[in-house]
């Protein structure tokens, strides 16, 4: 049985659901101006972009929490979660993209790229930051 969630990390794991929810809305202004002309449906986007936003945001917040408190039976299930809600919007995108010029698909690649780079990074940090934080209340 996983341990329950504090009302604070309830808080925070909302918070930074909210935000990336908030995140949404730009992606689907930036799916609108390059690949609606390829095919892609943008208001379809954000609907399935706006799903898994939440979900995201909910799985990488418990998944920093499953790795500060070394919850080591959560930690692969979050990390799987996060992964997969990170990935669909892309699927869309890929799925329903029709004569894409190689460049694009390219720099398509590349956004997603440094968009996991950033995701992985900021995990990092802020386990890192919880550490640090964890060692100075021993």
């Amino acid at each position: 049985m996983s341990p329950l969630r504090s009302k604070r990390e309830t808080f925070w794991e909302r918070i930074w659901a909210s935000t990336i929810v908030l995140y949404t809305f730009a992606a689907t202004f930036v799916v609108w101006k390059t690949m609606g002309k390829y095919g892609v449906n943008p208001v379809g986007f954000f609907v399935v972009d706006l799903i898994t936003s939440w979900f995201y945001g909910l799985a990488t917040a418990r998944l920093v929490v499953a790795i500060f408190k070394k919850r080591r039976t959560t930690i692969n299930k979050w990390a799987f979660w996060s992964c997969v809600n990170f990935a669909i919007p892309d699927i869309y995108i890929i799925a329903f993209a029709r004569h894409v010029p190689h460049d694009v698909y390219l720099a398509f690649a590349g956004v997603i790229a440094v968009l996991a780079a950033f995701s992985i990074f900021g995990v990092v940090q802020q386990v890192r930051a919880g550490d640090k934080g964890e060692n100075d209340e021993e």
